[in-house]
């Protein structure tokens, strides 16, 4: 590709624009070439301010790609590059990287010196870094700028809107990375604006800021008209909350009665079964055994616990927002708490029923535990989400949250 480059350059077809409307140091910047834009920037004498069809700077093609290697370059090359506007929204190229959710770019911004005026600039519409974050729902840009003590969560765009009012308008309890990008803002104390013209409540008429204002019409960027404009019976319909509801907790319902259902079986098959001869008729064999009684004393909690479980989700079929929450809620503590109980359990069975070889009922023991450590992990996560603003809260949860993050963000796939 080095030497393609060198011909390109020797014929001086460097400052060609193809019908996209960009030249190579756009190309190269989109694909991540750094050796490539290195070339171009130290043998010509390009003019960074050149736009694309999508008004895009090379800056802010390598931004959306999320080629930190690649900013850099630029940056160091011309550091008033780092300010240029897109050419239809007026976007800084860390508007461009929260738009598209390259936190890497986002995190690389925010500990850059001398990129501080960036991280509150407003687009033409309005809308700051973390307005467009939050828009395109990409919770860990959000997380990471809620985290920087010099973003001002409080700033309005055009609509009257602040970054809490947007995640309100799509604030949906199933919808784990709305409710995570809602968690981030309001544990980072931000607020509402005075007289918001946001719809809340995840309103259908809630649309995000357009991107451009003049859509480039056969580029590979030109976007759709906002849906606003569409008539109100050709938009997709919002599916049934009251659906999902049941399938959520039908879903629970059925863990917690398999678990109630096979630790009742197990406290009918005790570990090593049951005397057959007097004094101790049908009592258990393995009675005095330490172990014994750990799986005794796990099973019948696992049992309880499960049923109460059961007990608690068959309120969330009453069609009652709050009751619903509350029951997800003590729900998932009593199943959590049943599955524990479960593998502890097991664990003492078997190594019972091993105990006289002494490695392998060792091997038993830390196979359990690493597992248990393991089913801990995701059980802790699942209540995790707090939107406490206690600073010590959110210091603990720091990368637990984005373990959360990362666990309910899709990939996003580079464009080549």
């Amino acid at each position: 590709m080095a030497e393609m480059l060198d011909k390109i350059l020797a014929m001086k077809l460097v400052h060609q624009k193809d019908k996209d409307g960009r030249t190579p140091l756009h190309c190269a910047a989109s694909i991540g070439y750094l050796e490539g834009v290195q070339m171009l920037l130290r043998q010509s004498n390009f003019d960074l301010y050149q736009t694309d069809s999508d008004g895009f700077c090379p800056i802010h093609v390598a931004s959306r790609g999320g080629y930190v290697d690649i900013v850099k370059e630029l940056l160091q090359f011309s550091p008033d590059s780092g300010e240029l506007p897109s050419k239809h929204e007026g976007r800084n190229f860390l508007h461009v990287a929260a738009r598209h959710g390259k936190d890497d770019i986002v995190d690389f911004v925010l500990k850059r010196e001398g990129l501080e005026n960036l991280i509150n600039e407003k687009d033409n519409y309005g809308n700051t870094p973390l307005h467009l974050a939050t828009w395109h729902k990409h919770a860990k840009v959000v997380h990471y700028l809620t985290w920087d003590k010099r973003v001002d969560l409080n700033l309005v765009n055009e609509e009257g809107q602040t970054a809490l009012d947007i995640a309100e308008s799509m604030m949906d309890k199933l919808r784990m990375r709305q409710t995570l990008i809602g968690i981030a803002l309001m544990s980072a104390r931000a607020q509402r604006a005075p007289k918001s013209k946001v719809k809340r409540s995840g309103s259908a008429d809630a649309q995000p800021p357009p991107e451009s204002k003049v859509p480039p019409s056969g580029s590979a960027g030109a976007q759709p008209p906002p849906e606003s404009k569409v008539p109100p019976s050709r938009r997709p319909k919002l599916s049934d909350p009251t659906k999902e509801y049941k399938d959520m907790t039908n879903t629970l319902l059925l863990v917690s009665t398999l678990v109630a259902t096979v630790t009742f079986a197990a406290g009918f098959t005790m570990p090593g079964g049951y005397n057959s001869s007097n004094p101790n008729a049908s009592m258990a064999t393995l009675l005095m055994r330490n172990m014994f009684h750990v799986f005794v004393i796990c099973n019948t909690i696992a049992m309880h616990t499960s049923i109460l479980a059961a007990i608690t989700l068959i309120w969330a079929h009453l069609h009652d927002t709050f009751l619903f929450n509350i029951s997800i809620q003590w729900g998932l503590a009593f199943l959590g708490l049943a599955v524990i109980a479960m593998s502890l359990g097991f664990m003492a069975s078997v190594y019972l029923a091993v105990s006289n070889l002494h490695w392998l009922a060792i091997v038993v023991l830390i196979i359990g535990i690493i597992c248990l450590v393991g089913l801990l992990i995701p059980l802790h996560l699942l209540f995790l989400p707090d939107s406490s603003t206690n600073c010590i809260v959110r210091y603990i949860s720091y990368y637990p949250f984005l373990i959360l993050v990362w666990a309910s963000s899709p990939k996003i796939k580079r464009k080549d």
